[in-house]
C-alpha cells in the first residue's frame, strides 16, 4: 500500500503549530501574570509613599515607607525586591519643586520570576512601580482626643470648611454643629449637626503631635500682675509664675511679636475685666501647671506667628499647653483667635464670640458655648495648616 506524503507533512504542521499555540498561551499566562504583580508593585508604592510622607514631620520617613511595603507583600531585599524611598524625590517633577521636601517618592522593583517563557531562557522580568505623596494641609480643624468626654456644644460652631473628629462622645444641648465632616468614635446623643456625624470612626491621633515643647528657661519675670490704667505692652521672655490681669486693671495689653513661656499659672483675665488684650505673631507656650483662663469683657485679639517662634514649633501655632499639663483652659468673650489652639491632655472651654480667619483647636475634651466660627483660610501660612495629611500625588 502506497502512503500518502502529505499525511507526513500535516502531522509535521500540527506538531509545529502546537509548540506555537502552547508559545502563545505560555506568553499570555506570564505576561498576565506580571501583569498582576505590577498592579500589586503600585499598590505597595501608593501606599508606602503615603505612609513614608506621613512620618515627615516626626517620625523616620525611610522605615515607615520600607515597613509599610513589606505590609504589602513586598519587602526591601526579599525575593527580589527593592524598596527606595527618597525624600525629597529623585525624579522630576517634584525633586525641582521649592517645596521638594514635603514629598515622599518611593520606587519598589521585583526582578518577577516567568514561567513558560523559561523556554526562551527569559528566566525573570524586571518590573517597577514608583509613587510620590506630599505631606500637606489637613481638612481637621476640631480633634477632641479623649476617650472618655468628647465634645459638647452649646451654641453654635460653624466650621463649613473642616472636618470634626470626636474620639468619644458627641453632644449638641443647643444651636447646632456645622462642619464638611463629623466623625464621632463612640456615640452622638442628639441635637443639630451638619452634616449628620458618621459614627463608629476609628480613634484620631494627635494631628499636633510633632510639636517639640520649647526650652523653658530662666525666669524673666515672676507672678507678673498687671494693674494699670494705662496700656502695657509685653515682650517675648519667660514669664514664670505667668501672667495675670488684676481685676482693676483698665489698661490696654499688647504683646509684642514672639514667643512667650507661661510657667505656672498661664494666662489670667478674671471674669468680668474690661483688658482689651491684642497680639499679633504670637505664641503662648503654657507648662506647670498653669492655663489659659480668658473671661473678660474685653476684646481679645490674637494672631499666630506666620514663622516658626522656636525649634520645633511651627508657623501657625497661638496656643500650646504642655501635654503633661491636665489643667482645664477657658476661654469666653469677644474673641478674634487666628491660629492653632492646642490643649492636649486638658479639657478646653471656648465660648463667647469667636472669629478668626483660621482656627484649629484641639483637646482632651472641648466644651463650645455661644457663637464659634471656624474660618480656614491658611494664605498667610508658608506652608499651609499646621495640621498635616499625606496626599499621594503621583
Amino acid at each position: 500500500m502506497k502512503r500518502n506524503p502529505e499525511s507526513g507533512q500535516s502531522l509535521v504542521f500540527v506538531a509545529l503549530s502546537l509548540v506555537v499555540l502552547i508559545g502563545v498561551v505560555g506568553l499570555a499566562i506570564d505576561t498576565g501574570y506580571l501583569r498582576y504583580t505590577k498592579r500589586r508593585l503600585q499598590t505597595a508604592a501608593d501606599s508606602a509613599a503615603i505612609a513614608g510622607a506621613s512620618e515627615l514631620n516626626d517620625g523616620d520617613f525611610f522605615a515607615a515607607a520600607l515597613n509599610d511595603s513589606k505590609a504589602n507583600g513586598f519587602e526591601n531585599g526579599v525575593n527580589g525586591v527593592t524598596v527606595t524611598p527618597s525624600n525629597p524625590p529623585v525624579d522630576a517633577p517634584f525633586n525641582a519643586k521649592a517645596n521638594a521636601d514635603s514629598f515622599v517618592e518611593v520606587q519598589v522593583q521585583q526582578n518577577a520570576p516567568t514561567f513558560f517563557m523559561r523556554i526562551f531562557r527569559v528566566n525573570q522580568a524586571a518590573i517597577g512601580a514608583t509613587a510620590v505623596a506630599q505631606l500637606g494641609s489637613s481638612h481637621g480643624c476640631i480633634y477632641s482626643l479623649g476617650l472618655l468626654n468628647g465634645i459638647t456644644v452649646q451654641g453654635d460652631v460653624n466650621a463649613p470648611n473642616c472636618a470634626v473628629l470626636d474620639n468619644a462622645i458627641l453632644t449638641v444641648g443647643g444651636g447646632c454643629i456645622t462642619a464638611s465632616s463629623i466623625g464621632v468614635v463612640l456615640q452622638f446623643l442628639g441635637g443639630c449637626t451638619n452634616p449628620a456625624p458618621v459614627l463608629g470612626i476609628d480613634p484620631a491621633a494627635d494631628p499636633l503631635a510633632y510639636l517639640a515643647p520649647p526650652a523653658v528657661g530662666g525666669c524673666n519675670f515672676t507672678n507678673l500682675v498687671i494693674n494699670s490704667a494705662a496700656t502695657t505692652t509685653l515682650n517675648p521672655a519667660t514669664y514664670c509664675g505667668g501672667i495675670t490681669v488684676a481685676n482693676a486693671n483698665t489698661g490696654n495689653i499688647i504683646f509684642n511679636p514672639g514667643l512667650y513661656v507661661l510657667d505656672g499659672t498661664g494666662l489670667v483675665v478674671p471674669a468680668g475685666n474690661p483688658t482689651n488684650l491684642s497680639g499679633n505673631g504670637v505664641t503662648f507656650y503654657i507648662t506647670g501647671g498653669g492655663s489659659a483662663q480668658i473671661n473678660g469683657t474685653g476684646n481679645v485679639t490674637l494672631t499666630a506667628p506666620t514663622t516658626s517662634p522656636a525649634p520645633g514649633i511651627p508657623p501657625g501655632v497661638l496656643f500650646y499647653q504642655d501635654r503633661n499639663d491636665t489643667q482645664s483652659a477657658s476661654i469666653n468673650g469677644n474673641i478674634t483667635f487666628t491660629g492653632a489652639s492646642y490643649f492636649p491632655s486638658a479639657m478646653l472651654n471656648l465660648g463667647g464670640t469667636v472669629n478668626g480667619d483660621y482656627a484649629i483647636i484641639v483637646g482632651n475634651a472641648l466644651q463650645f458655648n455661644g457663637n464659634v466660627f471656624i474660618g480656614s483660610d491658611y494664605s498667610t501660612l508658608p506652608s499651609g495648616s499646621p495640621v498635616k495629611a499625606a496626599v499621594l500625588v503621583q
